[in-house]
Formats: structure tokens, C-alpha cells, sequence
């Protein structure tokens, strides 16, 4: 007989072992060990215990579905972090009756939308997905730099630039961008990861382009302000960034936003091919 239950901190053993078996099929592959699977997915991703599921056959772990809560664009937003099943359950109502349970568990938390991103190309997700009452809402993209070095040479230019803090770039974004930002570049996930480097460019005394970034050349968040652009900014952040840690490559994923897109290609960054839907539910 299958039971579900909410999550503890007792359960991390069922709940990778859970995850390890779903996953183990799967397109992208995962080779995490215990303890990374609890710091990155019950960690910076923002899933918690309590708002998790556990399904068990007798005392066989056969599926989770993580999930996080927080304050998303403005809506207090329950997201599924993953929805893994053992292969020999599939297509039991495994799935189904840990959605049942993750719907109420966004209702009776009084969250305004739930949310989740899904592989291109998952078309069995896709389709459960769809038929839950999700719509796909937004694409997520993926660029590589693969060669650090190629990056173009910065343009001469008379402003300064210099580390600043984490209050510098968020207070920066909502006064001067605050569009969407994907779940894993935005400022609450940024903030758990103790090594990002964050960079501003200065007109005398104003901040005019930020940088978030870690020093492994993963890009957060990279923006410059209007009345600055097409002056080389972008690309003198990126360069200050690299003469500090010296990465080898340059990663970021954005939603649809032309303006970065078309300066990446330039640059030589190279879409990937693997992309994400972002899909929401209201309510």
C-alpha cells in the first residue's frame, strides 16, 4: 500500500533515496551525494521540509515532490523544486496524488500561484503538467561562453568600476529594472550563495551598471542603465569580474529579454540547447 506524508528533517534518507531512483532515468543526469542534495536542493533552491512529500511503499521510498514558498513577482508562490518517481510506479497515480497533495498544501498556505520549470522536450511532464491547470508562461535560455579569453576587448571608457554589496545590486534592480527574473538568478537565491562577487560601474558618484556573478564564471544578474548603454559597460564589468577570479567560462540563463540576448550573441556567447519552460497555476 502507498502512504504519503509531509517531510521532516527525519526523512533526508527516504527523500534522496526517493529523488536518486527517480531521477535515474532521467535526460539530464544527477551525481549528487547526500549532503549536496540537501545544501542545494533543500538549501539555496528554497525547498523546505514541511512544505515536501513523501510517497512509500510499506517502507520503499517511491516519490517526492519538493516544494518551497516565498514571495515571487510580487505573489506569494508555492514552487515545486522537483517531482521525481521511481520508474516501477510510474503511471500509478503516484504523481497525481503528490500533486493533489502539493495544490492543498498551496491553498491551505494561502499562496496566490504555484509555480515550476520543466525541460524542453519532457513532453510527458509537459502533458501532466498542462493537465493539472498549468500554463506555460515564460522560457528560460541558456548561454556559454566557452572560452573566457574570447571575450571581447572592453572599450575605453572613463568609468570607474568597483566591488560593491548585495543592497547595491537589489536596490539598483527594483529602481531601475525590476522585470522578471528566473527563479535561480533572483535576489533571494542570490543571497544564500556566500561567494558571489557583485561589481558596479560609476559616472562620478552614480551607479550606472551592476554586475552579480560568482567566481566560477556563472553570471546572475547583468544590467546596465538605459541611458549607459552601447559604451562598453557590460563588457568592463565582465572583464574587472575576470581579472579577479580568473574563470575559464561564462554561464547565464535569462528569460526572454532581447536587449541581453542580442549583446551575449555578440559577444560569442553560444545558446545551449537545452531550455526550460516556466509554468504557473493561479490560485
Amino acid at each position: 500500500m502507498i502512504t504519503y506524508k509531509l517531510c521532516s528533517e527525519n526523512d533526508l534518507d527516504p527523500m534522496f533515496e526517493a529523488f536518486t531512483k527517480g531521477f535515474s532515468d532521467y535526460m539530464i543526469k544527477f551525481e549528487l551525494t547526500k549532503e549536496q542534495f540537501k545544501n542545494l536542493f533543500l538549501g539555496i533552491e528554497g525547498n523546505r521540509f514541511e512544505y515536501s512529500l513523501l510517497a512509500k511503499d510499506d517502507f520503499k521510498p517511491v516519490g517526492i515532490m519538493l516544494g518551497g514558498i516565498k514571495t515571487y513577482d510580487g505573489l506569494k508562490t508555492l514552487r515545486c523544486g522537483t517531482l521525481a518517481i521511481d520508474p516501477d510506479y510510474r503511471r500509478k497515480g503516484v504523481a497525481q496524488e503528490l500533486f493533489n497533495r502539493h495544490h492543498s498544501i498551496g491553498v491551505k498556505e494561502n499562496c496566490q500561484q504555484l509555480f515550476l520549470e520543466v525541460i524542453k522536450g519532457n513532453d510527458k511532464a509537459i502533458h501532466f503538467y498542462l493537465k493539472q491547470g498549468y500554463e506555460i508562461k515564460n522560457d528560460i535560455f541558456y548561454y556559454q561562453l566557452k572560452d573566457a579569453s574570447l571575450l571581447n576587448d572592453k572599450e575605453t571608457n572613463s568609468y570607474m568600476i568597483k566591488s560593491i554589496s548585495f543592497e547595491n545590486v537589489n536596490d539598483f534592480y527594483h529602481k531601475h529594472d525590476d522585470k522578471h527574473l528566473n527563479w535561480q538568478n533572483d535576489f533571494d537565491y542570490q543571497k544564500q550563495i556566500k561567494e558571489m562577487m557583485y561589481y558596479g560601474s560609476f559616472d562620478q558618484d552614480q551607479l550606472i551598471g551592476v554586475l552579480s556573478m560568482t567566481p566560477n564564471g556563472k553570471i546572475f544578474y547583468l544590467f546596465v542603465h538605459e541611458t549607459f548603454r552601447r559604451k562598453g559597460i557590460a563588457t568592463s564589468l565582465l572583464h574587472f569580474a575576470k581579472s579577479k577570479a580568473n574563470f575559464k567560462s561564462i554561464n547565464i540563463s535569462v528569460t526572454h529579454k532581447p536587449d541581453l540576448m542580442s549583446y551575449l550573441e555578440k559577444q560569442g556567447f553560444v545558446l545551449q540547447s537545452i531550455s526550460q519552460h516556466e509554468m504557473y497555476v493561479s490560485l
